[in-house]
């Protein structure tokens, strides 16, 4: 078969839409291709960058295994239920003896920037328009052989011009969920001495091998190829095709019996352009490049005990003092804290004889010694600090039973971009090496606060900026916001991997009255250095983002007017996480099997609440700025009540949304304030669905963190309702007309 020719398209396209196996068009919608993948030029990553990119591959292959095994388990009422095989949720690559999910080694997988993609026309049928002569081609190589008889072939309609067949690419294939696609084609998949074999057909009455195909019907699945035997025309029975894969895998695996289930084996003809023909699989993740990774140890398997520590010393949970004797102990053993554990010693010395001075002085003298005290604490305090960071030191504290097991269960509980933990990780990053920066380059602050603009920020005058930031403290208090700003380099870190067919998620649910598992495919691998190799093509990014974070006095005001009944209270100095991480509930990547009851969990209203209010920022982001929808993207931060919408792309950043602010930020500010940007042009309807469809929060899935689930405009305003896992009768008060106040 010839090469695949290279496409020229931006790196976000090549790695989403023009990713390998992915059906598409060039300008001008003539001509069917597909794209093939191609070893790019090769991603230059931090080590912590490829340790994120291979764990959150691994929980995604688990994720996706786990919930297409599952996919009939709550169907024992079905006729037709049958037990899920492995190999039909994911490659037989990505299995291993025990019938789990196995992670192909490092040096078989390819970091590369989508900076090459190759194509080749497909499918290769082809159907005259006047005289509906079929033709196809298993390769170009056979279709080039055969073009001059196909281009000179005469046609039998007197409709023709010039009396030639006048060919044209047909526009539909045929897809499975196993991720195979075929086109259309008399011949169909059989299984003959123990593999799936092409079955070529004749025309049973007169033996012809030629065929036409008549698309009268508007409805593709009303199709049909006849004989283009002279004075036949006999109709073949079924317009159909078998999947290939599937055929193997039941026959080898199952037994005969089971074939007679052909619901299982039988594809469905779709346009190609139809968007379950192709959906390619990616995740994302904070990655900041300049030391904000060094919290990655905490998420690592055996590191419980550490990531323990973290979350009591970031939201309250008291811990118990550490002596001496401890620190002397935690250091024992690491020649690499001699000079620390030097320093510590030191600094303890002088508080003592310095409180031996203190206890000696008299009035005003005490004072003199102020300065002289904070010295060696603060010498000691940045000792303990850098102890901790390395995971050396390790506080004593008593965690909640339901936080703990949380803990050690994450993995299970969470996918990657639902796990609250690993989010209070990531924001305490974002904190870190952006929002509590205050250094600034040429009058620009990393993080810049609504409420304290900086100087490129600034309007004009000093009386305007004024002007402008009093107005963001009124609006954004009236919103519920505590703090609104511009970050203006977030750093992310996307990663596409795979693709799917028929749907994005594991399962396809009740296809031709049953579930069908969705199987996970790798991209095709490519030769790098003379090696085999699945390419995993990584996009790195830092553009604008605004960052916005709630009122927690005002969120705990909301939470308790819901009347959830694992509703937290906190102690004192706790924040709203220390609740919201022991009252999580299981979300997993997929965000199936959630929990629909009139016992809503508080957690679930707590996260629609974020998610909503993002969604609702995210258009007025896009109506100010000029950017569209599918240009920006979100991240959710649960347990600090917080998230951030960004630019999403890889092209030059143009300062669209500090422009924004600049020109319109009290005008956007007022239409949140504005009841009519949560109202929905469909009515009633959108209200009794859960409050959320296109016309109102819905975004394209592309910007989406949650696959637009877990959103309800009945969280931000009264509209009435409840958001769909709620079941009990009445309404709820939304966030934006809940009172302020203490």
């Amino acid at each position: 078969m010839p090469k695949a020719k290279p496409m020229n398209r931006s790196r976000n396209q090549l790695a989403t839409a023009y990713a390998p196996e992915s059906f598409f068009t060039f300008e001008g919608g003539v001509g069917a291709c597909i794209s093939h993948s191609m070893p790019g030029e090769p991603a230059t990553l931090l080590d912590s960058t490829r340790r994120n990119i291979l764990e959150r591959l691994e929980q995604f292959g688990v994720a996706w295994l786990d919930a297409g095994m599952k996919a009939r388990d709550n169907q024992a009422e079905k006729k037709l239920k049958a037990p899920v095989l492995p190999e039909q949720c994911v490659e037989r690559h990505l299995i291993d003896e025990a019938g789990q999910f196995r992670l192909p080694d490092v040096d078989k997988l390819y970091f590369s920037k989508p900076s090459n993609m190759g194509f080749t026309p497909a499918p290769l049928a082809f159907v005259c328009r006047y005289c509906e002569l079929f033709r196809d081609y298993g390769t170009l190589r056979a279709m080039g052989r055969d073009l001059g008889a196909l281009q000179s072939h005469k046609c039998t309609s007197s409709r023709a011009p010039h009396g030639v067949c006048s060919w044209e690419q047909l526009d539909v294939i045929f897809v499975h969920w196993s991720g195979n696609w075929a086109p259309p084609s008399p011949h169909q998949w059989d299984f003959r001495g123990g593999a799936a074999a092409l079955n070529r057909s004749q025309c049973p009455s007169c033996g012809s091998d030629q065929f036409r195909l008549n698309r009268g019907s508007h409805k593709i699945g009303e199709w049909y190829f006849y004989c283009a035997g002279e004075k036949c025309g006999k109709r073949r029975d079924r317009w159909m095709q078998r999947d290939k894969d599937t055929l193997e895998i039941l026959q080898t695996k199952v037994g005969e019996g089971r074939l007679n289930e052909t619901t299982e084996l039988n594809m469905e003809a779709i346009p190609y352009r139809a968007s379950n023909a192709y959906h390619v699989q990616s995740e994302l993740f904070i990655d900041f490049r300049d030391g904000g990774n060094k919290f990655g140890g905490l998420l690592r398997i055996g590191a419980e005990a550490e990531l323990g520590d973290f979350i009591a010393r970031t939201y309250g949970f008291a811990t118990a003092p550490l002596s001496n004797d401890d620190i002397e102990e935690a250091c024992a053993g690491h020649p690499d804290c001699a000079k620390d554990l030097e320093i510590f010693r030191k600094a303890n010395a002088n508080i003592t004889k310095i409180r031996a001075w203190l206890e000696a002085a008299e009035g005003d003298l005490r004072a003199e010694y102020e300065e002289i005290l904070q010295s060696p604490l603060d010498a000691r305090e940045q000792v303990l600090e850098r102890l901790r960071e390395r995971r050396i030191l390790v506080a004593r504290v008593d965690l909640p039973s339901a936080i703990a097991e949380k803990i050690n269960a994450r993995r299970i509980l969470f996918g990657s971009r639902f796990d609250p933990f690993q989010l209070a990780i990531e924001h305490e990053m974002l904190k870190q090496a952006r929002l509590d920066v205050n250094e600034a380059l040429g009058g620009k602050r990393p993080y810049v606060s609504f409420k304290r603009l900086d100087r490129d920020l600034s309007l004009e005058s000093e009386e305007e900026t004024a002007v402008l930031e009093n107005t963001a403290r009124e609006r954004l208090d009236m919103l519920g916001i505590a703090d609104m700003g511009l970050i203006r380099e977030f750093e992310l870190c996307r990663f596409s991997f795979g693709y799917s067919r028929m749907k994005a998620l594991p399962v396809l649910q009740d296809k031709r009255h049953m579930n069908m598992p969705v199987r996970l495919r790798f991209f095709d691998p490519v030769r790098n250095d003379e090696v085999t190799k699945r390419p995993i093509y990584v996009v790195q990014q830092a553009n604008q983002a605004v960052y916005v974070r709630l009122d927690e006095r005002r969120v705990m005001r909301w939470l308790r007017s819901l009347e959830c009944r694992d509703m937290f209270t906190l102690a004192d100095g706790q924040s709203v996480g220390a609740g919201a991480l022991g009252a999580a509930v299981k979300m997993d990547r997929f965000l199936e099997g959630l929990p629909k009851s009139d016992d809503p969990p508080a957690y679930l209203y707590l996260y629609t609440l974020l998610h909503s209010y993002a969604h609702l920022v995210m258009k007025q982001i896009s109506e100010y700025s000029g950017l569209d929808l599918g240009s920006l993207g979100e991240y959710v931060f649960p347990a600090d009540l917080a998230f951030v919408i960004y630019r999403n792309g890889t092209t030059m950043d143009l300062g669209n949304l500090s422009a924004m602010w600049r020109n319109s930020g009290r005008a956007m500010l007022a239409a949140l304030l504005d009841p009519r940007a949560t109202q929905c042009g469909t009515g009633s309807l959108c209200t009794t669905r859960g409050g959320a469809c296109p016309d109102c929060l819905m975004i394209p899935e592309t910007s989406c963190i949650a696959s637009n689930k877990l959103i309800s405009r009945s969280v931000l305003r009264s509209i009435g309702g409840r958001p769909w896992f709620d079941t009990r009768p009445g309404s709820i008060t939304g966030y934006l007309d809940t009172k302020t106040g203490q």
